[in-house]
């Protein structure tokens, strides 16, 4: 059954005839069998739907496992650490990372397990494929969810980081209307060529009243935006989850001021397609990337509440400037840039840090339970 069929009859199926805009995407992204991130087809790249930090080339991988590995190695090795990413994709990021770590002769790691996190039957499939050179030199292990490896490692020691992931979540519409917040709804749309269509109607958890209030999002008429309450669940499960050591979250996003102000009144949710941007959603459910930017301020607020204390919150071009990409430029004798390896590699960092490419689309916080905050990544930016 397509994921279309499957949403219509959970619409027709409840009382209403109606369902959450949330329950549509988590539908739409994440059925097990017809949903976007299930399908066996190519997703990033440049055969894909849109492209990633990782796919501008391996400086961004090389980046972050000299921030991980100076994570990991600041805490005591008398017991197991982790590497955990959650939300692996494809794998290409971890292969950057392990073959790095080879490159350096970090490889065989001692006493840390390379764990991978990955929801997806398609994507575990490629992970295995791309880091099977690696199983020799390294243990990695593979769980559906946070909740499958808990129960195997109750108490985790290490580095938790994820890329480009909690954008993802499905999200709750919710809109001020008539003097009052409501929540979009999705109903059949039975005469039209686009299947879908919205209604607004009550909040349909208490959690949302909650999460307005405490984000004082202007009550102003019209005024629509998206509430990512999976992302503080996410972020309140890694904490609970981590004993000692760092979270590491890289995504599209922004603080509260910044992601409710009055001006941004339509929100930020978008669909991707072959490269192409569309802010319609119920053009092509299950074909389709659907993303919404981050309330970074609430990931920190529900991690410090839990035990994980903020100490870095940069663009992603502050963070990798800290971190060093600078001294990974080449040196170039001229002739065909598109030729030239250097030449290609410092593009990628150039579309890695430059606020017109990367720079300042994404944002990177950084958590930590129990460690040595001092780390090179972290220190005040000074540009």
């Amino acid at each position: 059954m397509n994921v279309i069929s499957v949403i219509k009859d959970k619409i027709r199926n409840a009382p209403e005839k109606m369902i959450p805009f949330r329950t549509y995407m988590e539908y739409a992204l994440y059925h097990p069998q017809s949903g976007y991130y299930q399908r066996y087809n190519q997703k990033i790249g440049k055969k894909g739907d849109f492209y990633t930090n990782v796919s501008v080339g391996s400086v961004y991988g090389e980046v972050m496992a000299d921030v991980i590995w100076e994570m990991i190695v600041k805490l005591p090795d008398d017991r197991p650490r982790a590497i955990v990413e959650i939300g692996g994709g494809t794998g290409q990021l971890s292969a950057q990372i392990l073959h790095y770590f080879k490159e350096k002769r970090l490889l065989p790691l001692q006493n840390i397990t390379y764990i991978i996190i990955e929801s997806s039957n398609y994507h575990r499939r490629l992970q295995k494929e791309t880091l099977e050179t690696f199983r020799d030199m390294v243990e990695i292990r593979w769980y559906e969810s946070m909740a499958q490896a808990k129960k195997e490692i109750p108490e985790l020691r290490g580095v938790l980081f994820s890329n480009e992931l909690a954008d993802a979540f499905p999200v709750h519409l919710i809109e001020y209307r008539d003097g009052e917040w409501q929540e979009v709804y999705v109903t059949e749309n039975k005469n039209s060529t686009q299947k879908f269509s919205e209604k607004l109607g009550p909040l349909s958890v208490p959690e949302l009243g909650v999460y307005i209030k405490r984000e004082n999002i202007p009550s102003l008429e019209g005024y629509r935006t998206e509430v990512n309450l999976a992302a503080l669940q996410w972020m309140i499960e890694m904490a609970e989850w981590l004993t000692q050591g760092y979270v590491l979250t890289v995504d599209y996003g922004y603080e509260r001021k910044i992601l409710y102000a009055p001006s941004r009144n339509a929100g930020t949710l978008l669909c991707y397609r072959a490269h192409t941007v569309s802010e319609n959603p119920y053009k092509y459910p299950g074909e389709c990337d659907m993303t919404s930017h981050v309330n970074f301020s609430a990931l920190m607020d529900a991690g410090m509440l839990h035990g994980l204390e903020t100490i870095g919150f940069y663009s992603q071009q502050q963070f990798l400037i800290q971190a060093g990409i600078l001294t990974r430029l080449q040196g170039h004798a001229g002739g065909d840039p598109f030729a030239s390896k250097a030449a290609k590699r410092n593009r990628a960092i150039r579309q890695l840090i430059m606020p017109e490419g990367m720079g300042q689309a994404f944002c990177v916080l950084i958590q930590a339970k129990k460690t040595d905050h001092k780390l090179a990544c972290c220190r005040p930016w000074d540009f």
